[in-house]
């Protein structure tokens, strides 16, 4: 009987003991940012571009359901990266969609708590986190 007790205690104990901390996480991954929220009023037929600041993919989490167009690019006049929406044909309502994106952490960044906002070549990347940005469409005239 004493022996039935001895081995979980022994197995707990060894979780415990071999458990490291450290203050970088040993996994690329670093939980993702708060969302950010755009509330958007369009006419009917008309074109919505938003242009994205974060470099790397961008990817649409959740699609719009009323579009015509709905996807990212790159726009032609200044190369930078944009989400582009179009409602379908004489749509009027509310849409919705979310875009996501990765973005680099550095060691040097924020989340190892230095306060240096620079980030030099020499440093590594130690992960990345995910951004969302939801955009909600107002069609009407």
């Amino acid at each position: 009987m004493k022996k039935l007790y001895l081995t979980p205690a022994i197995l707990i104990f060894s979780l415990f003991l071999f458990q490291s901390c450290s203050k970088e996480s040993k996994s690329p991954v670093i939980p993702p940012a708060y969302p950010s929220v755009i509330n958007a009023a369009i006419a009917p037929n008309q074109t919505y571009l938003f242009n994205i600041s974060s470099a790397g993919n961008v990817n649409i989490e959740k699609q719009a359901s009323h579009f015509k167009v709905s996807k990212t690019g790159t726009d032609e006049k200044n190369g930078q990266l944009v989400y582009q929406y179009i409602p379908a044909q004489d749509y009027s309502g509310k849409d919705e969609v979310v875009l996501s994106s990765k973005v680099i952490v550095y060691s040097g960044g924020s989340t190892s708590g230095c306060s240096s906002s620079h980030v030099n070549d020499n440093t590594p990347a130690t992960g990345y986190t995910t951004t969302y940005t939801t955009i909600r469409f107002t069609v009407a005239n």
